[in-house]
């Protein structure tokens, strides 16, 4: 990733969204709320603002937002109107994503209730994991119906799938540790071939 300001800007104000985040999730978590441990509150707080920084620098630079403000990333991102023909498709695009991460939110919490409440064969967890894996791949890679993967992306992509997944050991109380030194391990071998690709596929539309 290229360091340029919106990095920059974006890496110092994670930094507070990190505390943020920690607290949101160790508080419930010491009252009881949640079926987490305390330890767990720093991996998945990391886990979370890495997403938040990924995207956040992404759409900066994909819409050329120099404004550090955040406020103006979100008037950016719901600006009304007047709304031409490629407006209109932006929005519906919008749309479709909401409603992709809405549909993957609401059967992993059903698959974590079932699984907490009715100890369910965990067998079930590869369809469920395969249903998520593609919606998660329309929202990161399809815009208004163009397949688009760049490194970024992926990156993206890998960061979402590993949260879920690190969401599911952690409510179903299986040890975390080695899956996040496998998640890191994958991310380390495969985002180098990734990167050498995008660099051998080009000219193409980067992000």
């Amino acid at each position: 990733m290229r360091i340029d300001h919106i990095v920059k800007e974006e890496f110092l104000r994670s930094l507070a969204i990190y505390w943020i985040l920690f607290l949101i999730i160790a508080i419930p978590t010491v009252g009881g709320y949640l079926p987490l441990s305390t330890a767990s509150a720093f991996p998945l707080a990391a886990i979370l603002t890495a997403i938040y920084f990924c995207v956040m620098v992404w759409y900066r630079r994909k819409e050329n937002l120099h404004d550090p403000n955040p406020i103006s990333s979100l008037h950016h991102a719901l600006r009304l109107g007047e709304q031409g023909e490629e407006k209109t498709k932006q929005r519906r695009a919008l749309v479709e994503k909401v409603t992709d991460a809405v549909l993957a939110v609401v059967i992993f919490l059903i698959y974590l209730y079932a699984s907490l409440t009715y100890s369910i064969n965990q067998v079930f967890w590869l369809p469920v994991l395969v249903i998520i894996g593609l919606l998660l791949m329309r929202i990161v890679f399809i815009d208004a119906g163009e397949r688009r993967v760049t490194l970024a992306r992926s990156v993206v992509f890998y960061l979402m799938a590993a949260v879920i997944i690190v969401l599911r050991y952690l409510a179903l109380g299986y040890p975390v540790l080695p899956l996040l030194q496998a998640i890191v391990l994958i991310g380390v071998v495969s985002f180098p071939i990734l990167y050498v690709w995008e660099r051998r596929s080009a000219p193409k539309g980067k992000d």
